[in-house]
């Protein structure tokens, strides 16, 4: 039902965000919708218009009561601020989850994560591999039989035109670069006729200590997209991420970066932020542009492992310093918010109807991780935790365990996140850390109350940072495309848009 057609009483959404700034400006978001509303001066009147609202007005009574704003009711209407206490509620009923448990059979698109080895060269101070659940002293390596089948059951479920991006990862991919070039060759060569209407690309996160004499040509010829760590200049990056008998990797990794840049070929970096580096995040940021770097990503680390082991105390950042830090390299034009992690990411979940329910796509099944030995699961996180692996290859995938994730990690049943009107904004954040042990054993939640509650800024006080930095990026935007709009000095009306 429209605003216009509504003839019972209104309210004010329960999934309001409303940020202020100055005297008098005023940003307003219904989270379900994602439709925002910019005031640039009437603040005040704003607040008393909703204000009487929320006692149960119509529409017409609240347009009789402030006569001279009926245009701006009308916009409060069409923006969803002000709803129908008759209609169903803003957010998801127990159908709904059910349904969104159980997604689509047939999905458009879908990234394997191939765990092409899961040993690895570098000794990082904050590895997200846990010893128990990653086989990182076997040396083993992952089979072109194992990694055909993956493909292969991933393509199975793709819908006719899909587009499956096969990611090599580990460990580290490059100990396996023969099965880099095998796999590419297998799927250009070996699949089934019935897959040829699906795309296939290709994407490597590594290390780069390694350069292969042919990398260059394999990664151009295939057009692979190519992601890699560099946590700061030389002096940070060697401390957080050496090799691992402590000598320090960042000239072979810059090395293998300048060829790869040298060649034309993009190269994302990012930056995983602790205690260490988080001081230096303008810095980091400058270092990944003089690098040659496409992209630029700041991560706050996980406080948690695959082992459900927690990050040391005092490796943990502040969260108010990245968020700080982030925002100043966002307004100093280094890098545009197009390839800025995370407002890049952020922005997607700003647009009208993006809703979110949960905040990443491993609940949906889109993003499956293939160990060695073919083993599925759900997120790198959480490789080797058998209540989180949902196939095997050679067998059909169990995708009960994604339903009771999604019902798990639904925002509408985390609680502190059910009432909290950003959720639809945000997801909920990472679910790694709710997906934690919570059994008080050795390096468990019980014995980490300090990463509990650093998980939980990141997931919300950091998130709502990075949002409202936007938000407030695209009223300004909008207010540039409106100067002509002003209102005249002196009228006490309005501006809106």
């Amino acid at each position: 039902m429209s605003g216009s057609e509504s003839s019972g009483p209104l309210a004010v959404t329960g999934n309001l965000i409303a940020l202020e700034r100055g005297s008098d400006e005023l940003l307003l978001l219904n989270s379900f919708h994602m439709r925002s509303l910019y005031v640039a001066r009437g603040r005040g009147r704003i607040r008393q218009i909703l204000a009487e609202a929320s006692r149960g007005r119509t529409l017409e009574g609240l347009k009789s009561a402030f006569a001279r704003d009926g245009a701006l009711i009308q916009m409060l209407r069409d923006h969803l601020i002000l709803v129908d206490t008759t209609a169903e509620a803003e957010r998801y009923g127990a159908a709904q989850i059910a349904r969104a448990a159980a997604g689509p059979l047939l999905k458009p698109r879908m990234t394997v994560y191939l765990l092409l080895t899961e040993s690895c060269n570098l000794g990082c101070i904050y590895c997200l591999n846990g010893s128990g659940t990653y086989h990182k002293e076997a040396h083993s390596r992952m089979t072109p039989e194992v990694a055909l089948q993956s493909v292969t059951a991933c393509l199975d479920q793709l819908t006719p035109g899909g587009h499956l991006e096969v990611a090599f990862f580990g460990g580290e991919p490059l100990l396996n670069w023969p099965m880099v070039k095998e796999v590419i060759r297998l799927c250009g060569t070996g699949l089934d006729p019935r897959h040829a209407d699906k795309k296939i690309t290709y994407h490597l996160t590594s290390n780069l200590t390694l350069c292969p004499p042919d990398l260059i040509g394999e990664i151009k010829e295939h057009r692979i997209t190519v992601m890699s760590d560099i946590d700061g200049p030389a002096d940070i990056h060697d401390r957080c991420r050496p090799f691992r008998h402590g000598r320090p990797s960042h000239a072979q990794s810059a090395e293998t970066i300048r060829r790869l840049t040298d060649a034309g070929i993009p190269v994302a970096l990012r930056a995983t932020v602790t205690s260490v580096n988080q001081h230096h995040i303008h810095e980091i940021a400058a270092h990944h542009k003089e690098l040659g770097a496409s992209n630029s990503a700041i991560v706050p680390v996980s406080p948690i492992n695959s082992d459900g082991a927690f990050l040391s105390d005092d490796l943990l950042p502040d969260v108010d310093t990245i968020a700080s830090g982030l925002i100043r390299v966002y307004h100093s034009g280094l890098w545009d918010k197009k390839t800025l992690f995370p407002f890049n990411q952020y922005l997607l979940k700003l647009r009208p109807g993006a809703r979110q329910v949960t905040a990443c796509a491993a609940p949906s099944g889109t993003t499956p991780v293939v160990r060695v030995n073919g083993d599925v699961y759900l997120c790198i996180y959480l490789v080797g935790q058998e209540r989180h692996r949902f196939g095997t290859l050679g067998a059909p995938w169990d995708h009960r365990p994604l339903v009771e994730m999604t019902e798990a990690l639904h925002v509408d049943n985390v609680s502190g996140c059910d009432a909290c009107s950003w959720r639809y904004a945000c997801g909920g954040g990472c679910p790694v850390i709710k997906l934690a042990p919570v059994d008080g054993a050795a390096g468990g939640i019980g014995n980490s109350a300090k990463a509990l509650e650093y998980g939980r800024k990141i997931n919300c006080e950091f998130t709502q940072a990075i949002l409202t930095e936007l938000l407030w990026d695209m009223a300004d935007e909008t207010m540039t495309g409106m100067a002509d709009a002003r209102a005249e000095p002196g009228s006490d009306r309005t501006l809106y848009c």
